[in-house]
C-alpha cells in the first residue's frame, strides 16, 4: 500500500487532567493555545480513495456494520454541533467560552467528515442504519435547560453548566465516543483497512481529548469543591450507563435481515472500562 493510503493503528489518549485546585480558567487557556497549534486539520484534505475500493471489497456484515458505526458517530457530530451553543453561554468566563469556542467548530468539522464519508464512501442513503444512540436523546432539553438558568442564580447557573459538562464532554464523550474509537482499532485498522477513516478518527480523537480534558477538569474542580456537585455527577453517570451501554453489541436489522457485531467488538467490556477511568480521572 503506497504511504499515502498509510492506516493508523496507534491509540490516541490526548486527554490530560490536572490537579483539582487548578484554576478552570488556567485550563481553558492552556487548552485553546493547544486548540490554535493542533487542531488545523481540514476534513476535506483526508484522501477517501482507498477507503471506497476497500469497502466495496468487504463482506456484506463487515458493511453493515460499518455502516451503522459510522451513522452513529455522525449522528451524534451533527446533533451536538447544533445544539452546543448553550455550553458555551454558561461557562461564564473568556477563556472557557474561548476554549468551549473551538470545540463547536470542531464539531462541525467532525460532521463535515463524516458527510464526505458518507457521500464519497458508503452512499447517503446508508445513514438511516445507524446504531441506536438513546444518550443523545436529551441533550437538547440540557441545552434549554442551561439557557434557562443563565438568568437565575449562581447556584443554579453552576449546577447546571456541571451536569451539561457531565453530560456531554464527561459522558458521551469521554465513554461512548472513546470506547468506539478503541473499537474502530480493531475491527477495521488494525487489518490495514480504511485509511482514510482511520485518519479522519485519529483526527477526531485529537480534538476531542481537548473536550474531554476541559470537561474532566471541570467536574474534578467541582466535584472536589462541594458534595452537592460530586452526588450529582455521580448520579448522572449511573443515570446514563444503560443508555450508554446499548450502544454496543446491538444487532444490527437491515431488510428484514439481523447481523450480528464482530466479535472483536467487546463493546461493553471496553466501556465498563472506560467509565472505572473516569471515575478515577474526577473522584480519585
Amino acid at each position: 500500500m503506497e504511504d499515502r493510503f498509510k492506516v493508523h493503528v496507534e491509540e490516541v489518549d490526548e486527554v490530560e487532567i490536572q490537579p483539582a485546585e487548578t484554576a478552570l480558567d488556567e485550563a481553558a487557556y492552556r487548552l485553546w493555545r493547544k486548540a490554535m497549534r493542533t487542531g488545523t486539520w481540514d476534513p476535506a484534505g483526508v484522501d477517501l480513495s482507498e477507503d471506497k475500493k476497500q469497502y466495496e471489497d468487504l463482506g456484506e456484515s463487515q458493511r453493515v456494520y460499518l455502516e451503522a458505526f459510522c451513522g452513529a458517530f455522525y449522528n451524534a457530530e451533527e446533533n451536538v454541533a447544533v445544539l452546543f451553543c448553550p455550553w458555551i453561554m454558561a461557562s461564564g468566563s473568556l477563556w472557557q467560552e474561548a476554549f468551549l469556542g473551538t470545540q463547536l467548530v470542531e464539531e462541525y468539522k467532525h460532521t463535515d467528515f463524516f458527510k464526505r464519508y458518507f457521500d464519497e464512501v458508503l452512499g447517503p442513503e446508508k445513514r438511516p442504519r445507524a446504531l441506536a444512540n438513546p444518550v443523545h436523546d436529551t441533550l437538547e432539553e440540557r441545552g434549554k435547560r442551561l439557557l434557562v438558568a443563565l438568568n437565575g442564580p449562581k447556584e443554579e447557573r453552576t449546577m447546571r453548566f456541571v451536569e451539561a459538562v457531565t453530560h456531554y464532554q464527561g459522558i458521551i464523550e469521554g465513554v461512548q465516543a472513546n470506547t468506539g474509537y478503541q473499537i474502530f482499532l480493531d475491527v477495521f485498522a488494525r487489518k490495514g483497512l480504511l485509511p482514510g477513516l482511520s485518519e479522519g478518527f485519529r483526527q477526531i480523537q485529537r480534538d476531542e481529548g481537548r473536550h474531554v480534558s476541559f470537561g474532566l477538569q471541570v467536574l474534578r474542580h467541582y466535584a472536589h469543591k462541594d458534595d452537592r456537585y460530586a452526588r450529582r455527577i455521580r448520579e448522572m453517570y449511573e443515570e446514563y450507563l444503560p443508555f450508554i451501554r446499548r450502544r454496543y453489541g446491538q444487532k444490527i436489522k437491515v431488510d428484514g435481515r439481523e447481523y450480528d457485531t464482530p466479535e472483536e467488538e467487546r463493546g461493553l467490556e471496553r466501556l465498563m472500562a472506560l467509565y472505572e477511568r473516569r471515575m478515577r480521572d474526577i473522584f480519585g
